[in-house]
């Protein structure tokens, strides 16, 4: 992935018929999960690339786009409501519950939900900006690597 453009990779992974497989030797190899822990120490390279991985990974579980639609919208509001200056921490405490029960109803939810709930807690007004636009490219990977609506 690393020498690879990300609408290469996409291609390939749509094409691929051993998607599950590609998936968890990403996964394995990029550590999502620790790098989620270190989320606002990343670069705007490795979130992106991160995003990508977890995309790649909800493809392959079958997430559906309804399935994280949801979470987006959710997150479009806390957003708009930081940049007023507003109090978010009962959204984000909302934000958390809201995935905990789409993961314990969807399965197909997990990658995305385990990497969101290593940041989740660290979430304030002044660094909510950066969370948002994880999730909006993890929809976006996901809608290129072939995800279904």
């Amino acid at each position: 992935m690393e020498q690879e453009y990300f609408v290469e990779f996409g291609k390939k992974f749509k094409d691929e018929r051993r998607k599950h497989d590609i998936a968890n030797d990403l996964y394995k190899t990029f550590n999502p999960e620790k790098k989620a822990k270190m989320f606002f120490e990343l670069s705007p390279s490795e979130v992106n690339k991160l995003a990508l991985v977890v995309a790649a990974k909800a493809v392959a579980s079958n997430l559906k786009m309804s399935q994280i639609r949801k979470i987006l919208n959710m997150s479009t509001n806390i957003q708009r409501k930081a940049r007023n200056g507003k109090d978010i921490s009962a959204d984000v405490a909302k934000l958390r519950y809201i995935i905990a029960y789409a993961a314990a109803r969807h399965r197909e939810i997990l990658p995305v939900a385990e990497v969101l709930d290593k940041i989740i807690p660290k979430l304030d007004g002044k660094n909510y900006e950066k969370f948002h636009e994880l999730l909006q490219a993890v929809v976006a990977y996901h809608k290129l690597l072939g995800g279904k609506d």
